[in-house]
Formats: structure tokens, C-alpha cells, sequence
């Protein structure tokens, strides 16, 4: 009797934020989370009441969560809307600084870029990676400073449709469909 084996996936991944030399977020606390919704609108008519006749694709939003997990300025600064980063050398004990601004208005697609999640685990292949090709980013961190818990920045990327409409890509990038 032949052995049936679900394989379902599990395990970390990293995300890759930029296009030529991307900021990589690879150490996480607590998971990378991948989520889409879809909004739809109910056509109904009087006859059928309250029963949908049909209903109508109103849009489509993802996002990406990220809890990093290293106190990384730096690397901070890449994804921190109305922010300034600066340091005093390039000695191992340099000094440095995030200033972080909160003027309202400010244009989270100016600095959007093409951001990737890459599984980590062994036999992952570029079939299983996902991609959005413009996300926008917001850094929350939130730091406990206790013996028990690490302090975390939490990184949402927000996708935006390209001018195709083109929101986010499952599985390998450079596959072209007719």
C-alpha cells in the first residue's frame, strides 16, 4: 500500500524590502503574515429580498507584517515614513540616530518599493515565494523592557496596485503569462 504524505509547509521566512540593494528583515519574533482582503459588494432586488443576486468585486488590499526583532537603526530607517537616520563614523562604537517625524500628509507611496517574503526553510524555491511590487512601509516599534520579552518594531507594508492593477504575485516573479 503506497504512503499518502501531505507535505504542507511550515517556517520562517525573510523579507526583502527594495529593488537593487534590498533591506533584508530576517530576524522576527513572533511570525511573517501574508493577508489579503477582498471586498465585495451584494446586488439584490426587491423580489429575492435580502438574497444576493450577484455580487461585485469592489478591491482588493495585502499587507505584510513583520516583527523585527533586532534594534537595527539603520535598517529601521529604510522602512520608517518621515524619518532621518545619521551617525557619527564608522568606528564599531559609533553613534547612532533615528529622528522620526509626525507631520501628517505625508505620501506613503513616494517611498514605496518592490517587497519580497522568501521561506526559509530547506526545498523552498522561488515557487513559493510572494511578492508585492510596490508596498509602503510603517514602522511601529514597541519595546518592553523587561527580562521576559524582547523588544520588537513592528513593520506593516501596505501593497498598491501598479498601473495594470497588478497588487500582489504568488509563487515565481519572472514566469510570464500570456
Amino acid at each position: 500500500m503506497a504512503l499518502n504524505i501531505i507535505d504542507v509547509p511550515i517556517g520562517p521566512a525573510k523579507v526583502e524590502y527594495g529593488d537593487t540593494s534590498p533591506t533584508i528583515f530576517d530576524i522576527t519574533k513572533g511570525g511573517i503574515t501574508f493577508r489579503v482582503n477582498t471586498t465585495k459588494q451584494d446586488i439584490t432586488v426587491d423580489q429575492y429580498g435580502d438574497t444576493p443576486v450577484k455580487s461585485v468585486m469592489k478591491g482588493r488590499t495585502c499587507e505584510v507584517k513583520v516583527p523585527f526583532a533586532l534594534n537595527d537603526l539603520e535598517k529601521l530607517s529604510k522602512v520608517t515614513p518621515n524619518s532621518k537616520y545619521g551617525k557619527s563614523g564608522t568606528s564599531p562604537n559609533e553613534k547612532k540616530k533615528l529622528e522620526v517625524y509626525a507631520q501628517a500628509g505625508f505620501d506613503l507611496l513616494k517611498d514605496a518599493k518592490k517587497l519580497v517574503i522568501k521561506p526559509t526553510s530547506s526545498g523552498t524555491t522561488e515557487n513559493d515565494w510572494i511578492t508585492i511590487p510596490i508596498a509602503g512601509s510603517i514602522a511601529d516599534p514597541e519595546y518592553t523592557y523587561n527580562a521576559d520579552n524582547e523588544r520588537i518594531a513592528n513593520i506593516v507594508f501596505v501593497g498598491y496596485p501598479d498601473d495594470k492593477g497588478l497588487l500582489y504575485i504568488l509563487g515565481d516573479a519572472s514566469v510570464v503569462i500570456a
